[in-house]
């Protein structure tokens, strides 16, 4: 019996760069708003995405994501605590001597009480953390999954959590799955930051940014059962000259540096990923059914921006303060052409809207491959 169509829309990474895919899923709905993304996964950044799409009735969650990114500011993401306050709570871990650095429950540089707040309400959540319309769009068929990865700082493993109908967790030595709630606690362990943002405890382990270790970030949608995946990412593909032409002169300045680490974590595997996953399509349809041995071919669309997201915060007047400013003044972003580093920081409310309106207007610009991909989502 041949397995129905699931479509899933995977969401990457990236910080405030993440705004991109609320400005896209914004005209997907406005295109096809009868189409439903029954599987729904995120990391990192685009776990707050998944949340808000999949704990909202339909093609309201698009209007309430568009909504919070535009509503979104710096003070609304983390405390811009003085940089003299960092260094005073810093300074008692220094080592001194045979002694060794030791952080304290739930520190970091930076606070992001207000963050979970404003998602709180947003979302909205219950008192107990979890996300009530989740469990009613299950309920009405609106959803058969949503997954949202951590990576655990306390075993190395990239966990998944999946809530959902009929799910069958997998287990592999480095990437395992659990069936739960998914909770705003999931939503701020995925999108914590290594040392910026504070890493947050589920069970007796303690989490953080789920783009660190998700080496295959379409698998959670794969083992999910999709047939058919949008993949939204705020990772820009240079052409061969904008690659070979260099973003700093002499000796990179370490927000250089800190970009290439970031881009390297928490988006290049997804790309590799994409492509991995197609050139497979083209080996499968060689084989015939019976001898695929349980590998299926999987349509997939992938959706990233026409131009570098890092360089629409150029000529922004960027407002940033305490030891966030201290940090990107102190590592050179002023010094490269593709301040990536900075536009993953940048909750700033103009550079969002830049990033939303990208978002919508690549959504336009790809209308037929869209429309042709969904054609063939119907028809297999």
């Amino acid at each position: 019996m041949e397995q129905p169509r699931q479509l899933a829309l995977v969401l990457a990474g990236g910080g405030a760069r993440a705004a991109y895919q609320a400005g896209v899923v914004c005209y997907l709905r406005e295109l096809a708003p009868e189409i439903p993304y029954p599987i729904i996964t995120g990391v990192s950044a685009g776990a707050i995405n998944a949340a808000f799409l999949a704990g909202h009735p339909g093609q309201y969650g698009a209007e309430a994501l568009v909504d919070c990114w535009r509503n979104i500011n710096q003070d609304k993401v983390y405390q811009a605590e003085s940089s003299i306050g960092v260094i005073q709570r810093i300074l008692p871990w220094m080592p001194f001597g045979d002694a060794t650095i030791r952080v304290q429950e739930g520190e970091a540089l930076l606070n992001t009480t207000p963050l979970r707040h404003y998602l709180s309400n947003r979302l909205p959540a219950a008192e107990d953390g979890t996300l009530p319309q989740i469990h009613q769009n299950l309920d009405e068929g609106e959803l058969t999954s949503v997954c949202i990865t951590a990576t655990s700082f306390t075993t190395g493993q990239s966990v998944s959590w999946v809530q959902g109908r009929d799910i069958q967790t997998w287990q592999r030595p480095n990437r395992i799955a659990h069936h739960d709630k998914i909770t705003l606690d999931h939503v701020m362990a995925s999108s914590a930051l290594p040392l910026l943002f504070p890493a947050v405890k589920l069970g007796d382990a303690w989490y953080g940014d789920g783009g660190i270790r998700l080496i295959a970030p379409l698998s959670p949608a794969l083992h999910l059962g999709a047939t058919d995946i949008i993949c939204i990412s705020p990772k820009y593909i240079r052409t061969q000259a904008e690659a070979a032409e260099p973003a700093i002169t002499g000796y990179p300045p370490a927000a250089q540096v800190m970009g290439v680490m970031l881009n390297a974590t928490f988006l290049d595997a997804f790309d590799h990923d994409v492509r991995m996953a197609e050139r497979v399509n083209r080996l499968v349809r060689y084989v015939p059914a019976e001898e695929r041995s349980g590998i299926r071919p999987v349509n997939i669309l992938l959706i990233q921006p026409s131009r570098d997201i890092a360089k629409l915060a150029q000529g922004l007047d960027v407002k940033t303060r305490g030891i966030l400013r201290m940090l990107t003044r102190g590592l050179g972003s002023g010094d490269t052409l593709s301040p990536d580093w900075l536009s993953v920081m940048l909750f700033d409310p103009e550079f969002i809207g830049r990033v939303l309106e990208l978002g919508y207007e690549d959504g336009r610009r790809q209308t037929a491959a869209i429309k042709k991909f969904l054609e063939r989502r119907i028809h297999g």
